[in-house]
């Protein structure tokens, strides 16, 4: 009778990887942000994959929505997209230019799924997508509207949904009397270069009820190292009063967890 030998096999999980992960970083930072991102971009390159899409138009010509007063989050965007459109269509940021395409998408159909819709949409130069997830002040901690951004964004980079972005920007971009921000002349939606995702609020989102509560003190961890925890998306966090195309970085205050 010959001799069985049994090979010994290595079996690759996922808690293998993120035990890798978290040996491997030096110094004195936490550990759980960097797990948190592993976590999460493993979960947003598979949401990329999904052959499912919104049924119907994804990008909406909002540059005539009518506007209505009030603080809900829908209604605040639509005012800063209204007077970005009143120069050249662009925010600034970190430095940066940022034309915003539209507001309020919707990424998922369903009945039950109408309220899922992407805040405000950008477009950088090099075609990278940028979806800012807005919070008025006493809005969700920065960890939901983290969740709540990703997932729209996740739904707008499917295949079926970003082709129909790219359509309807080239229709947008060459009607009659659309301004085209200066170096923006050639730029297009670009589906494989890394995409932003920022949530935008005003200052008293940070530093009033999120730094007093447990449940938001969180967040200066996840700004520390948003541009490097995911490797599918950039994370940024960005103050406004919904008065200005100009952005900031909001005032951390001392962690306290």
């Amino acid at each position: 009778m010959s001799n069985q030998h049994t090979s010994k096999l290595t079996i690759e999980t996922g808690f293998r990887r993120w035990l890798e992960l978290l040996r491997n970083i030096k110094g004195h930072r936490p550990l759980w942000p960097a797990l948190l991102g592993a976590t999460l971009d493993e979960e947003f390159r598979r949401q990329l994959e999904s052959a499912e899409g919104y049924s119907k138009e994804v990008f909406i010509d909002r540059d005539s929505h009518p506007l209505e007063d009030g603080e809900r989050e829908e209604r605040l965007v639509a005012k800063l997209y209204r007077l970005a459109l009143t120069s050249d269509g662009c925010v600034n940021f970190h430095n940066e230019r940022i034309w915003l395409i539209g507001f309020q998408w919707p990424t998922q159909g369903g009945s039950s799924e109408k309220s899922r819709r992407a805040d405000l949409v950008g477009i950088r130069t090099d075609g990278a997508i940028v979806v800012f997830e807005a919070k008025a002040a006493s809005g969700n901690a920065p960890l939901i509207a983290i969740m709540e951004g990703l997932d729209y964004l996740a739904c707008l980079l499917r295949s079926a949904n970003f082709n129909k972005i790219t359509s309807g920007f080239a229709k947008w971009k060459l009607k009659k009397g659309k301004t085209i921000p200066a170096g923006f002349e050639l730029t297009a939606p670009c589906r494989t270069h890394r995409p932003t995702l920022v949530v935008l609020a005003p200052d008293a989102y940070f530093s009033g009820r999120q730094s007093r509560s447990v449940r938001g003190r969180d967040w200066p961890y996840l700004a520390d190292i948003g541009d490097t925890m995911m490797g599918s998306v950039r994370l940024e966090f960005a103050c406004t009063d919904f008065n200005s195309v100009m952005f900031r970085h909001p005032t951390k205050t001392k962690n306290r967890i």
